[in-house]
C-alpha cells in the first residue's frame, strides 16, 4: 500500500536523500540543548551541492523537516537555507542572500504516488537595482525547470524505492510459502 510506505519514509531520511541536489545528510540536533546530540524526529541537515559561477561558489545547507499527513501523505519542507561564500564576490552574494521557501507533499492516489512541489527564492534587492523584465523572466523558467527536475529525479527514487520495497516483501513471502511446505501447484 502506498500510503503505508510514505508513513515509513517519514521515519527516515531517505526523503531527504532522495533529492539529487543532496550530498550528505544528518538528523538536526535537538533543539533546547536536550538529548546529547542525538537527532530530533523529523528534522535533518542537508548538504547541498555547491552552485559555481563564474566568481562566486555558493554551498548552502538546508533545514528539512519531514512530516506525516493526516491523509497518509508525506510533506518536506525545507525552514531554512544557510549559505557559505567563497570566491571575488562574496562580500556582494553576502548581502543579497535571498530566502528560500520549498516544500513537496506527497500523497498516495489511486493506488498513484502524486507530488506537488512549492518553490520561493526571495531576493533582497535594493529598490534603486533594476533589473530588467527579460532577465527576471529567464531566472524563474530557470528556477521553474530546476525545480521540476528536481522533484522529478526525487519522485522517480521514491518510486524505485517503493518498487525494491514490494519486490522483497513478495520474495519474502514467496520464501515463507516455500519454506513453510505450501507449493504453488497445491
Amino acid at each position: 500500500d502506498v500510503s503505508a510506505f510514505l508513513d515509513s519514509l517519514a521515519d527516515s531520511d531517505f526523503i531527504v536523500r532522495a533529492d539529487d541536489s543532496v550530498v550528505s545528510c544528518e538528523p538536526a540536533a535537538r533543539q533546547g540543548g536536550g538529548g546529547g546530540g542525538e537527532g530530533e524526529a523529523g528534522r535533518y541537515v542537508a548538504a547541498i551541492a555547491p552552485l559555481r559561477l563564474p566568481g562566486l561558489t555558493v554551498r548552502p545547507t538546508a533545514f528539512i523537516r519531514v512530516d506525516r499527513l493526516s491523509d497518509g501523505g508525506l510533506r518536506y519542507t525545507t525552514e531554512r537555507v544557510d549559505n557559505a561564500f567563497e570566491g571575488s564576490f562574496r562580500g556582494l552574494a553576502e548581502r543579497v542572500t535571498p530566502t528560500i521557501t520549498a516544500a513537496t507533499t506527497l500523497r498516495a492516489e489511486e493506488r498513484c504516488l502524486a507530488a506537488e512541489a512549492e518553490f520561493e527564492l526571495t531576493m533582497p534587492l535594493p529598490s534603486w537595482w533594476p533589473i530588467p523584465a527579460p532577465a527576471m523572466d529567464a531566472g524563474g523558467a530557470l528556477i521553474s525547470r530546476l525545480v521540476e527536475k528536481d522533484t522529478r529525479v526525487s519522485l522517480e527514487r521514491v518510486i524505485g524505492e517503493y518498487e525494491a520495497r514490494r519486490g522483497a516483501a513478495a520474495a519474502g513471502g514467496a520464501e515463507q510459502q516455500q519454506g513453510g511446505g505450501v507449493r504453488a501447484d497445491e
